[in-house]
């Protein structure tokens, strides 16, 4: 229900949902503050063939070259915010909507988030270069996902499309996907639970 609720709430009053993010944002990163202050540590931990870090406002421009090289059905199941210089900008400046990059040397190769909320609840999503696939980054982005929710204490949620079967399988390859309902779109709306790498 919630979820339908703030989907409904960013698409028909804009400046009201501005007005919710800025105070939830303000919010988490008060309740939340000594877990942020390890993710560091987190994304440095899984930095060995690749680099794991947050994205700051100085790497905006490369984010958006980023985008702009994936192929137009990189976007069939991956929508979540704009792709331009503005909106990135708004969400790596938002401080409950923790935006990490995967680098190899200088260059972006995977892009991953956790839009979270006051109440405990975190969204996912993530991207990997078309050029980068079947690499097992998608996989190791879903790794450090689920260290970050579980040092936040916050759970962690999702929609997969029942035609995206790569996002289902990246997504079970280190979670138990709970299906908690069909949502009007047709999506699976999810609760993804953290599981040993390798687990049955």
């Amino acid at each position: 229900m919630l979820y339908e609720i703030a989907h409904t709430i960013k698409e028909r009053c804009g400046f009201l949902w501005d007005a919710i993010e800025w105070g939830n944002a303000l919010a988490f990163s008060v309740m939340y503050r000594k877990g942020l202050k390890r993710i560091p540590e987190i994304l440095e931990k899984y930095s060995t063939d690749y680099t794991h870090r947050l994205a700051t406002k100085d790497d905006i421009p490369d984010m958006v070259k980023f985008f702009a090289e994936q192929p137009e059905n990189a976007f069939k199941f991956f929508k979540p915010h704009g792709f331009d210089e503005k909106s990135l900008k708004k969400i790596v400046c938002n401080k409950s909507f923790i935006t990490f990059l995967v680098l190899s040397g200088e260059s972006i190769v995977g892009y991953f988030f956790l839009r979270s909320f006051v109440n405990g609840k975190s969204f996912k999503g993530y991207m990997v270069d078309y050029r980068w696939r079947k690499k097992g980054i998608a996989k190791l982005e879903g790794i450090v996902m689920n260290e970050v929710v579980q040092t936040l204490g916050i759970r962690m949620f999702g929609s997969i499309s029942p035609e995206n079967e790569a996002s289902m399988a990246a997504a079970k390859a280190v979670n138990e996907v709970n299906v908690l309902k069909t949502l009007e779109n047709g999506d699976y709306y999810i609760e993804f639970l953290p599981k040993e790498v390798g687990e049955a």
